[in-house]
């Protein structure tokens, strides 16, 4: 089957964007939402998006063609000669069920039913439809008409035909298309989240503080640093993927208390002009370092140990290591992913080789003997260092015997 027409269901802010991303490759867009009004909103935020691009240099008239090819529409019956449905509503599993029902009954039989969920079991909303063959996840990272990353990830049930169609798919939209086997906030925001509670764990402990943590991971590896990436992305949010990630993999995951204090101050971030950082009412824009979150910190959970950037990238690389080591994602996709989604200049497989993976073993072993679970290192990692490898190069080749 070759795809031509695509179906996006939810106009917010993924689905808008998914839907410029999808316009912009040559294809014919149908952008579905409950109602005109949920419609015209989401046609406000496609416009917006194309006179950014044309900002950047996209041509009017080019921008005009593509806004051409999507479609708003209403009705589910209006899918029914759709190749691929995108479905971008709710992070809600009963909601997006709902959402695949109905798909399942108007939309052809070989009709590719996707969903952008971010962490939700591919599985379990497979499951709900009789044509779990043709469902899988395509998660774009936002905003998706800029970010390069789609985790392709397939169902239990997915078929593997579904699955080279979705990457070609998502190849086929200038993405790069990572197949990622189905894991508790697949690969990129799984290993995100032991570098992010990390972070939070280095500030309750007084190792430093908000603004000489994110300054020393900017200079080192990262664009943006992890306390104003939690600003940005709103502490709530934070905590309930935080909460999730625990729930899943227990307790190398476990939230800073810190977390949970700022959001019961509803010190969420930008959204609330008050987080690691402080905003301006009128423009949004980060002024300076939010000095209260000291007061949230009791001087018996501060630490006298020394801070070093590498610590906070250690949790992900050990990450990285137990994801390969699960078949996750194949060895060399994992740090392409990484700088795709997160922007990293250098994946944390790249990081480990710099740093020494006998190295990087030693330091985690010394503070899981400090800290416990949260620096238990990964059965793989200590099979490298004893192999004597420096490398993980040809990596592939040795996991298949895993």
């Amino acid at each position: 089957m070759q795809i031509s027409k695509v179906a996006i269901i939810g106009a917010g802010t993924m689905g808008a964007s998914i839907s410029v991303a999808v316009a912009s490759a040559g294809y014919e867009v149908y952008l579905r939402d409950v109602s005109p009004d949920a419609l015209e909103q989401g046609l406000k935020k496609i416009d917006k998006m194309f006179q950014s691009l044309i900002r950047k240099g996209l041509a009017a008239e080019e921008a005009q063609s593509r806004k051409d090819r999507i479609h708003p529409v209403t009705q589910y019956q209006q899918l029914e000669n759709v190749d691929l449905v995108i479905e971008a509503v709710l992070e809600k599993i009963d909601i997006k069920q709902a959402v695949f029902r109905e798909l399942e009954r108007v939309c052809r039989a070989d009709t590719i039913l996707a969903t952008n969920t971010s962490s939700l079991s591919i599985t379990e909303i497979a499951a709900c439809t009789s044509r779990a063959d043709k469902v899988i996840g395509l998660h774009f990272f936002n905003p998706a008409h800029l970010m390069k990353l789609v985790e392709v990830v397939p169902a239990l049930q997915t078929s593997e035909k579904t699955c080279i169609q979705a990457l070609e798919f998502a190849q086929s939209l200038d993405k790069l298309a990572v197949r990622v086997e189905e894991c508790a906030s697949f690969l990129v925001n799984r290993l995100l989240g032991r570098y992010m509670g990390e972070a939070l764990w280095c500030l309750q402990e007084g190792l430093a503080t908000v603004s000489e943590i994110d300054k020393a991971v900017n200079d080192y590896v990262m664009p943006l640093g992890p306390l104003a990436l939690r600003d940005m992305n709103g502490a709530d949010i934070g905590l309930a993927v935080a909460k999730f990630n625990f729930q899943e993999y227990g307790e190398r995951f476990r939230p800073a208390p810190l977390l949970e204090r700022m959001v019961e101050k509803n010190w969420l971030g930008q959204k609330t002009g008050k987080g690691f950082y402080l905003y301006d009412p009128e423009t949004g824009k980060r002024t300076v370092a939010n000095s209260a979150v000291t007061e949230l910190i009791s001087s018996s959970e501060k630490s006298k140990a020394q801070f070093k950037v590498q610590h906070l990238f250690l949790p992900m690389i050990n990450e990285a290591f137990l994801a390969l080591q699960e078949h996750v994602c194949a060895a060399e996709d994992l740090d392409p992913a990484l700088m795709a989604g997160l922007g990293m200049r250098r994946g944390p497989l790249a990081l480990a080789e710099e740093m020494g993976l006998k190295t990087c073993l030693e330091e985690t072993e010394k503070l899981f003997n400090t800290y416990g679970e949260r620096f238990r290192p990964a059965p793989l990692l200590k099979r490298y260092v004893r192999a004597g490898k420096n490398s993980i190069k040809g990596a592939d080749r040795e996991l298949a015997t895993i």
